[in-house]
């Protein structure tokens, strides 16, 4: 390997020594040292293979232009093992690539001068062999300089110089090993959630290198080095360490893939909330402005968004809207795949099976739900695992493709909000909430539920989405209810109570509407019942026994709520002429159970006192044991031993007299 000196160097290079000094001193130029024995200064040797392309090109171009001498080819053709028989090595120890490689290099040049020998300007046709081989061997890098110097090394039986050791001079030198302090080090402090450069990491680590182990200081490479390094890491890796555990489940926790082969359409149907990325004013000279939400249903066999509800509130009012919307249109589902949201966890809705905990009062005690109703089961994804819902993938779809569209568009930050929105806004040129739920129930059925179906089931391929339905709901059947049945099934229910005087009552916004007959509510109370109402129409409840039976229908009683303080008049006499009502009934319907019959307890108990005369007497038993004392008994004025009776009472009315309180 030829070796040049910093002044060659900085000659080929046209520049300073001084300056290639200083690239050799940050490694940018390899170099071994050598010190010189006369004056003890070290000497840099330079091989050709550290310095770029271009100037090794220049090297080899001066070179030639020095010695006048051009490549020939020996006539003598010895065979490629013996010619390079004097190498350092023997053909056998290299690799099955190295050698490929160099046979490849023996026989491009065996073939330049073959064909060389025929062209008077040789130079010329170096030239057009060069583009040739280009063409030829588009896996070999090849110039001028470098077909000279390849076969320089050919004649001198030089074959390491026909390998391409490309960034191979300073291998030894740069190598971090997995298990070496100084690259564990590094990781340590770039493994970490604060996520420090590389620049800073690699500054860190020779200052810790050179504290703790002062030994290896000079054996530490270049900051170019550790980035090479650092590219080798896992993915999983960086994503944990630097990123976090969220991160590692979202992008490299493997997750199973739902096979859709075995399901048929309405058997799943996947439910969610969105906030739609749309400014819209209420009216159209309205100033008002605010984003509203949409509660999606998509079926999971076909993607068809089968319904939806746009409101202010994602409550389980809004959850019910969107599955009644979707049900009228494509029939009952047999599953329901839901969040675990409030407006799906409802007690009404799904009962015991949701992951809320259920007050004692209530467990085991709790109306049938909705979903029981319809005949639908119930599915809650894990918590924190949004990827297990599809229907999170269409949400993107909608922002992509239908709010980004809209007037209103905002972003989902404040990096993707436009600088346009403002001005938007402030001219009034956005959406109103009529319009926008006109033009998204034009995008969902007339653009997103007839795009071609994406998913790997090939016998659907060229198909629709909502095609996709219609032929998968062709192989099974379809259950199906008429707006008034689904009206009843799904009508809400506040659980079980038992009457009270007041009637029955259904919580709204933290109070309770009460519902009374006047007629029947009083015959009642005390009973277990369960009410259900319609969310829609609050003017009057139904009302159902244990067993989820029809009984009744009652009206809210407006008539039995006043004001704490001042009255209206009427209002009070309306609820006193309920009042009299309800009790006129009742003492009407005591009389009436009464009969003609007038009958008191004392007559009664005379009768009684009759019926057991004669039935009360004191029969003594034949054995009986006297009871005598030894103490005499006091005596009496006529000196006869008599037993006087003591009366207490007696003896505290005398006390008394004697304290003269009588």
């Amino acid at each position: 390997m030829d070796y040049l000196t910093v002044k060659e160097v900085a000659e080929l290079k046209g520049c300073s020594e001084r300056y290639i000094r200083k690239l050799i001193g940050n490694g940018y130029i390899f170099s071994e040292s050598i010190i010189n024995n006369s004056n003890g200064h070290i000497c840099h040797s330079i091989p050709i293979s550290a310095l770029s392309e271009d100037l090794q090109a220049k090297y080899y171009a001066r070179l030639k232009k020095e010695t006048g001498l051009a490549p020939e080819l020996k006539e003598e053709k010895e065979p490629l093992k013996k010619r390079l028989k004097g190498s350092e090595k023997a053909f056998e120890e290299y690799s099955e690539a190295e050698r490929q490689e160099i046979a490849e290099w023996c026989d491009i040049l065996r073939e330049w001068q073959e064909l060389r020998a025929n062209y008077k300007k040789k130079t010329d046709f170096d030239s057009d062999f060069v583009g040739k081989c280009r063409i030829e061997h588009p896996n070999i890098q090849i110039s001028e300089s470098i077909l000279y110097r390849k076969y320089k090394a050919y004649l001198e039986n030089n074959y390491d110089s026909l390998i391409d050791k490309r960034g191979g001079w300073n291998r030894d030198k740069s190598k971090l090993d997995d298990d070496s302090i100084i690259w564990q080090s590094f990781l340590n402090l770039y493994l970490d959630q604060s996520k420090p450069s590389v620049s800073l990491c690699y500054r860190l680590t020779n200052a810790v290198i050179s504290h703790e182990h002062p030994e290896l200081a000079d054996l530490i490479p270049s900051e170019a080095c550790f980035r090479r390094k650092v590219k080798t890491l896992p993915f999983a890796v960086l994503e944990y360490s630097r990123e976090g555990d969220k991160a590692l489940n979202d992008h490299c926790k493997p997750h199973a893939n739902r096979d859709k082969d075995n399901i048929y359409a309405n058997d799943v149907w996947i439910m969610d909330n969105y906030t739609l990325d749309v400014i819209i004013k209420d009216a159209e000279n309205s100033k008002k402005t605010r984003r509203l939400y949409i509660t999606t249903v998509l079926d999971a066999k076909s993607n068809v968004l089968v319904g939806w509800n746009i409101t202010e509130n994602p409550d389980s009012n809004s959850t019910l809207d969107a599955l009644r919307f979707a049900m009228l249109r494509f029939g009952i589902p047999k599953n329901l795949y839901f969040d675990n949201g409030r407006e799906f966890t409802t007690l009404d809705i799904a009962g015991e099976q949701r992951n809320r905990k259920v007050s004692k009062d209530k467990k085991g005690n709790i109306p049938l739900t909705i979903a029981e109703k319809l005949g639908v089961k119930l599915t809650f994804a894990k918590v924190t695992n949004a990827r297990a819902k599809v229907v999170e993938r269409i949400h993107r779809i909608i922002k992509e493709q239908y709010c980004t569209a809209q007037y209103g568009y905002c972003g989902g930050n404040v990096v993707e909000r436009p600088e346009i929105i403002k001005s938007r806004i402030k001219n009034g040129n956005i959406e109103t909430e009529a319009e926008l739920r006109e033009t998204f129930a034009d995008f969902a059925d007339n653009i997103y539920n007839v795009q071609p179906y994406g998913s790997s089931e090939t016998k659907y391929k060229g198909m629709t989405l909502i095609e996709v339905w219609n032929d998968s709901i062709a192989e099974t059947s379809l259950r199906k209810a008429s707006k008034e049945v689904l009206d009843l099934l799904m009508l809400r229910n506040a659980g079980f109570q038992k009457v009270k005087r007041d009637g029955v009552f259904i919580p709204y916004h933290g109070e309770k509407i009460w519902y009374y007959d006047k007629n029947v509510t009083w015959q009642h109370i005390g009973e277990k019942v369960c009410v259900r109402y319609d969310r829609n129409d609050l003017s009057s409840v139904r009302i159902y026994d244990e067993e989820d039976r029809y009984l009744y229908s009652w009206e809210c009683a407006d008539w039995l709520t006043t004001n704490y303080f001042n009255e209206d008049k009427e209002k009070l006499a309306e609820l006193g002429r309920g009042q009299a009502d309800v009790v006129k009934q009742i003492k009407m319907r005591s009389k009436e159970l009464r009969g003609d019959i007038t009958l008191t307890q004392k007559e009664g108990m005379k009768h009684l006192s009759k019926q057991n005369e004669g039935k009360f007497r004191i029969i003594m038993p034949k054995n009986i044991i006297p009871v005598t004392t030894s103490e005499p008994m006091p005596k009496v004025a006529n000196g006869e031993n008599i037993q006087v009776p003591i009366n207490l009472k007696t003896i505290m009315k005398n006390a008394k007299k004697q304290k003269g309180d009588f």
